[in-house]
């Protein structure tokens, strides 16, 4: 098959759960075209190479951030508008590819602006409800509607979730008003990451990700912190354009690492300081390991998760303006993890099932 495998750029965590999709695929001989933007594409090249076909570079819409409640409320009425326009942008864009040649299947991580009516598409998101600051009820069963408008658009819709309630997303993409539950496809937890019986001598792992200017920000307030911690500290910065590396003692600060460097670092690594990414949460998951998570200051999905985490006692989450690295970690210790046996390789059997079998969209 031909396919194209688009990927949404906000933070390296779409891209990275991607990943074992994509070689499977790959090693089933399939032709890939790859679509993303910034250090999400650089990172796709970097792990991929020339088995991917084509790279094509298609700028997504940009995240939704605020400082507060009424930020985000003024700058949703800007936002809405921008969104729509730069989802025409991309969509013209894959219409142009779709004339010039001949693809069997689109699968899309979260690009609503990556799909064909005539090419059977499928979304991959844990994102079925779009949470506002003040969890204002009418707000999000409207976002439910606006998902179910491009869901009609796409073949199938799979969530990198358990359907049950021993899950990761919480109310993101259960206990929904307006999507049929029963016709999403819940296939578990999806990582680029393995869990390997390693020695743990690493005593806290830090990665630091995600968009500008916060990612820099919270660069420099953890690593003035660390200096605090006792014991061998990796740091990881997410920067994929270079590949630095400074030793200092018992910290080794990396600006990129690869697939493999980080999966040895984090089946190593006793604890975790990281952004409450939802990518981030499944690879966690996977290696069974503890976590101090801070999201993203206004990026709503990320403070919900943590809320979310924080009460059910799996992982620990604190604002980045209020984080003490040597307090906090020292709570988050006390945490359980995510104690449920999961199956990544279960998880991609089930969403080839999907793009080989479904050819029409159960919402239509």
């Amino acid at each position: 098959m031909k396919v194209i495998y688009a990927v949404c750029s906000w933070g390296l965590g779409h891209a990275t759960r991607s990943l074992p999709v994509v070689r499977r695929l790959l090693s089933e001989g399939n032709d890939l075209t790859v679509i993303s933007n910034g250090r999400s594409l650089e990172l796709l090249k970097k792990e991929l190479g020339e088995s991917v076909e084509a790279y094509v570079d298609i700028p997504d819409y940009p995240m939704l951030l605020s400082e507060n409640s009424r930020q985000f409320m003024a700058k949703s009425m800007v936002y809405w508008p921008m969104f729509i326009r730069r989802i025409e942008k991309g969509l013209a864009r894959v219409t142009k590819m779709l004339r010039n040649e001949r693809y069997d299947v689109i699968v899309s991580d979260a690009r609503y602006d990556v799909y064909s009516k005539r090419v059977p598409s499928f979304f991959i998101s844990h994102q079925m409800r779009i949470m506002n600051p003040l969890r204002i009820k009418m707000f999000e069963r409207g976002s439910e509607l606006f998902n179910l408008f491009f869901f009609k658009r796409f073949a199938g819709v799979i969530v990198p979730d358990y359907a049950d309630e021993d899950n990761l997303s919480g109310e993101l993409s259960h206990n929904l008003y307006r999507i049929d539950e029963s016709k999403l496809y819940y296939v578990g937890v999806l990582s680029d990451f393995k869990k390997k019986n390693l020695r743990k001598d690493i005593d806290c792992l830090v990665s630091i990700t995600g968009p500008e200017p916060q990612r820099s920000l919270l660069e420099k307030k953890l690593l003035s912190q660390i200096r605090g911690l006792d014991g061998k500290i990796v740091v990881t910065l997410g920067k994929t354009e270079k590949k630095d590396v400074v030793k200092k003692g018992d910290v080794e600060v990396y600006s990129f690492m690869t697939k493999d460097e980080r999966e040895d670092v984090l089946n190593r690594a006793k604890l975790v300081v990281s952004r409450s990414g939802y990518s981030t949460i499944l690879d966690l998951a996977v290696i069974g390991v503890k976590a101090l998570m801070i999201p993203t200051p206004g990026q709503i999905e990320q403070e919900y998760l943590g809320s979310y985490h924080n009460q059910r006692g799996t992982f620990y989450s604190v604002d980045q303006e209020k984080v003490d690295v040597v307090r906090d970690i020292e709570v988050a210790k006390r945490r359980t993890g995510f104690t449920r046996k999961v199956d990544v390789d279960e998880s991609v059997e089930k969403i080839m099932d999907v793009i080989v079998n479904v050819k029409k969209s159960p919402f239509q």
